[in-house]
């Protein structure tokens, strides 16, 4: 029986330690031995920035925006046309909407000297003598260089700004559930005072704008969001006459599409619910909570739980929102159930995690919506903020919210709502669990198959290609997201749900981060809970599968003593998790990343403890402007042999807290932090010691465009795997190294990013004693380490023994 803590680096600070920045390479020629080419290219550029100056300037409105789009092969930092085009400090670049594009702000005096500047870049770069080499190279300048990263510059639009029709718009906003409101996010900040010109140019165009909504003299209220959740102000404007009039849509929009202030215009979200079963079955006789133990809670936000006999023990605490009496709260009662009796009412080792508390967030009118949010689902947000603290002081840190809304995530867009839920976060020191979103019944995938190639077939023939993402607000950074597996009909056998939705996230991030049992669309393998009179009731949906991995990390956050850094519990989850066998052949790596991130995790007792076989180390600390991890130690004794090999297997995962920024569009993520598993190389000849990475990690080569699709560059979670079981290397000697890189005019801030690694090494053959060699070799070299300190009580060990 596994017996072993979790081992966890009390000093980890220690090892972040100033490193030497190396200088970048010189310039990069895009046009290289094509001079004819970068000419015409060059006059093209030019070109398409004088027709700037086209544009409507003027007293009201002096400034404009430009949609700067990249070659592939110019996504890098060190390429970004901010140095000498676009020179920051004299013209604002922010990131664009998709990956690889800029949004920059320019007067018409601007645009002209761009335009006469771009054609001074030289026909041919100059030839220097290079010392070392002894031959003539050429270097290209800055500007060759920024001019020929460019493909393409254009006014900033009406495409750009929305994505919808207006007879989409005026049926969305006819659901009273909407407010019946746009939400407009603009280029500029509501709460700066202007001290530069161009700060007062900026709050010049946001007075203009909102002067021109009210001379529009239509029946609307225009009033702003939270200032703290994004950089650009967020305005409401709410039609408070017929809604389905056309002709106020059509002037609004037309306003909108063509004030230069707007970056996008978007429309309010509809919560979303799972389906349950109406056939109920016997009345549940559900074991009250021992006064003995004390139990981990989980925020529930929800529709409110019904005030059932055998559940209303296991309530924690609730907030008294509701004075609505056609409240249905069944949907909020089944996941109270799941987490304070799931494993009574459920099969399958999946539901044997310890039971927890519940504390009552009701927050989701399901009838009445607008009376209690007139704005939509911004207001929802702002309510939530306020009931949060009030959660916290019952000690809840861990909060399911298993609603949806019926908006996909979007590539190039981090959502404003999973960006006032990240402030949230920040903003409490909690973690939301969230559901990936269901599929309705006309999009529906087949049954998952038995084979690779079947699964591979059924997947490309699936009829709504595209239309199956997740949802807003599962593009969260800091949440979990997860993502619906049916029961099991075998052992251990989970397949992906029909109706569960998929990544990735937006920016090809992995979404989701976990699975979980969401219940099976049809047949008799449904989920099982508590209905509001207290019989059983089945239902499925990823918002069921979401709060039994709720309920492991809320157990995880009671077992460790203390208060575990949300990173951590992240972290802990997702190192534990499996992949489902029916995902494991290697033709479903990608699939299986899109349907069910890392898996399903274990339960907290099992994750926190290992066999002789393996150890694990968490590594918890703060990454430091201009600083990196560099973690050396020796690969355990017993998988060494005499020339030096080391074999056995590495499992890391990196969970870190980056800072964001929505105005970057899809490169919202500021800091990218990489993982290394380097192994020592020493040369024979002159005794100079290198190392090697022997992680399989994708980010070390290939293009900036390959290393965010396949690497998981600027994404906050990493997870890698490798074997080596004929031995790799020539020395025992090994070190963990981590190492930042962020956005252009961009630099880690200096309270530094918050991170937490876990690293298992291991023997695959179960043979050798692991865990005692590398504890005392460490403890040998002075690393303070200690049992990750687990409260679990003798019950809930032998719940899970």
């Amino acid at each position: 029986m596994p017996s072993n803590p979790i081992q966890v680096v009390l000093n980890s600070q220690n090892y972040v330690q100033r490193v030497d920045v190396q200088p970048g390479g010189g310039n990069k020629d895009f046009y290289e031995g094509r001079d004819a080419a970068f000419t015409s290219h060059r006059a093209k550029i030019s070109s398409q920035i004088s027709a700037l100056t086209a544009l409507k300037f003027s007293e009201e409105m002096p400034l404009q925006y430009a949609h700067v789009e990249l070659q592939d092969v110019a996504w890098a930092k060190s390429h970004r046309p901010i140095k000498a085009l676009f020179q920051t400090g004299k013209i604002r670049a922010v990131g664009g909407n998709e990956l690889g594009t800029l949004i920059v702000e320019v007067t018409a005096k601007d645009a002209a000297l761009l335009a006469e500047k771009v054609l001074t870049a030289e026909d041919s770069p100059k030839r220097e003598l290079n010392k070392k080499t002894e031959e003539l190279e050429e270097k290209p300048s800055r500007l060759r260089s920024e001019v020929g990263a460019v493909r393409e510059v254009r006014p900033y639009g009406a495409q750009d700004r929305r994505k919808f029709t207006i007879e989409g718009a005026i049926g969305w906003l006819s659901d009273p559930r909407t407010g019946g409101s746009y939400y407009v996010e603009t280029f500029i900040s509501i709460d700066v005072e202007p001290t530069s010109e161009r700060q007062q140019l900026e709050a010049k165009m946001l007075q203009s704008f909102q002067q021109g909504i009210r001379s529009l003299k239509l029946p609307l209220d225009l009033t702003s969001a939270r200032t703290d959740w994004t950089p650009g102000a967020i305005f409401v404007i709410k039609i408070l006459d017929d809604i389905k009039n056309r002709e106020i849509h059509t002037r609004l929009i037309d306003y909108l599409d063509n004030h230069p202030v707007v970056r996008s215009v978007l429309l309010p979200p509809v919560l979303q619910s799972a389906k349950v079963d109406a056939r109920e079955g016997d009345l549940v006789d559900l074991s009250p909570p021992d006064p003995e133990i004390s139990y981990p809670v989980v925020g529930i936000i929800d529709t409110g739980v019904a005030p059932v006999d055998v559940l209303n023990p296991w309530q924690a605490g609730s907030i008294d929102f509701f004075n609505n009496p056609d409240q249905n709260y069944g949907h909020g009662t089944f996941i109270a159930g799941l987490l304070s009796g799931g494993a009574s009412m459920n099969a399958g080792s999946a539901f044997n995690e310890f039971p927890c508390k519940y504390f009552d967030l009701g927050l989701h009118p399901t009838s009445n919506y607008e009376s209690y949010f007139p704005r939509g689902f911004l207001d929802f947000l702002e309510q939530l903020d306020v009931e949060i603290a009030t959660a916290k002081k019952s000690g809840v840190r861990v909060f399911n919210m298993s609603l949806s809304v019926t908006l996909p995530v979007d590539d190039s867009n981090y959502s404003l709502f999973a960006n006032a839920l990240d402030c949230i976060s920040d903003k409490h020191n909690v973690l939301f669990v969230l559901p990936a979103g269901n599929l309705d019944e006309s999009s529906v995938r087949d049954q998952w198959p038995d084979s690779p190639d079947d699964c591979l077939k059924m997947l490309a023939e699936y009829r709504h290609q595209g239309k199956d993402r997740i949802f807003q607000p599962a593009d969260s950074l800091r949440s979990l997201v997860v993502g619906a597996l049916d029961p099991e009909h075998e052992v251990e056998e989970y397949r992906p749900s029909r109706y569960t939705r998929k990544g990735p996230g937006p920016s090809l991030g992995a979404k989701p981060d976990l699975s979980h049992v969401g219940g099976e669309y049809d047949g008799a393998g449904g989920l099982t809970s508590l209905s509001c009179d207290g019989r059983l009731v089945s239902g499925c949906g990823t918002s069921y599968a979401s709060p039994l991995v709720a309920k492991t990390i809320a157990v995880l956050n009671q077992a460790i003593q203390g208060e575990p850094p949300i990173e951590t519990l992240s972290a802990l989850a997702i190192h534990s998790a499996k992949i489902p066998k029916s995902l494991a052949h290697k033709k479903l790596v990608n699939i299986a990343r899109d349907f069910v991130g890392a898996g399903t995790p274990n339960v907290a007792s099992q994750t926190l403890i290992g066999d002789d076989h393996e150890i694990t180390l968490v590594f918890n600390g703060v990454l430091l402007p201009g600083h990196e991890l560099g973690f050396n130690f020796a690969w355990p004794r017993n998988l060494v042999d005499a020339q030096g090999r080391c074999r056995g297997a590495a499992k890391l995962t990196l969970v870190y807290r980056p800072p964001i920024d929505r105005q970057f569009g899809a490169e919202f993520v500021l800091v990218n932090i990489d993982a290394w598993l380097r192994q020592e190389i020493v040369d024979q000849e002159t005794g100079e010691i290198s190392y090697k990475n022997r992680l399989k990690n994708d980010s070390d080569h290939g293009v900036e465009k390959e290393r965010v699709a396949h690497g998981a560059k600027w994404w906050p979670v990493k997870r890698f795997a490798t074997k080596f079981p004929r031995g790799v290397g020539r020395s025992s000697q090994w070190k963990l190294v981590l190492e930042s890189l962020c956005r252009s005019q961009f630099s880690i801030p200096d309270e530094g990013v918050p991170f937490c690694v876990v690293l298992t090494i291991s023997d695959p053959s179960g043979n050798e004693d692991i865990f005692g060699d590398v504890r005392q070799q460490l403890q040998a070299s002075g690393v303070k380490i200690e049992d990750i300190r687990v409260g679990l009580s003798p019950q809930v060990r032998a719940r899970n023994s």
